[in-house]
């Protein structure tokens, strides 16, 4: 489930598992702010937790699901913990996915080329453009993202909504 401990960058520098957690925290941000926006003032909280032991956030979750699931009403359930892991595992996919197509290129390449797919919307890189990603590639990202959403135990709509959201950043139209 991790992604490699260090690789170096573009620019000779270390990237370190905090610059890979941050990637991964400001891209599964954006996915939240589509998807439950009235989640955001504990994403932090959420997402330093996730970072520490992901295990562990996520089996809380499902135990407070439990312990809220009985009676009439339905459990309510907070979609931050299942996102990051939805896009640690789509990062890592991603990844891995380069690194086999660019076998011939350096791993500060593969790191640049990563950090470009998943930059925010809007965010202009300094001195790159961002990668397209074709339809075969995107749907490969939807199935991902889905299939991780239910291997969590997600319910089957909230699991195609995620993978849903996660491709649709991806996929912005160039400006």
């Amino acid at each position: 489930m991790r992604l490699p401990s260090t690789y170096v960058g573009a620019k000779g520098e270390f990237v370190t598992v905090s610059d890979q957690n941050q990637l991964i925290a400001n891209w599964a941000r954006d996915i939240v702010t589509q998807t439950a926006p009235e989640e955001l003032p504990l994403f932090r909280i959420q997402s330093v937790e996730y970072f520490k032991n992901p295990n562990k956030l996520l089996k809380s979750q499902k135990s407070k699901d439990d312990m809220l699931g009985f009676g009439a009403g339905e459990a309510v359930i907070l979609v931050t913990p299942y996102v990051l892991t939805i896009a640690t595992q789509v990062i890592k996919f991603v990844t891995e996915e380069l690194s086999k197509a660019l076998a011939t290129q350096s791993a500060d390449a593969i790191g640049d080329i990563v950090k470009r797919i998943f930059q925010r919307p809007g965010k202009k890189p300094d001195d790159t453009t961002s990668i397209p990603l074709t339809h075969e590639q995107l749907a490969q990202i939807y199935n991902v993202a889905y299939q991780t959403a239910l291997g969590l135990q997600l319910p089957d709509e909230k699991a195609k909504l995620l993978a849903h959201a996660t491709v649709g950043s991806l996929a912005v139209a160039p400006s």
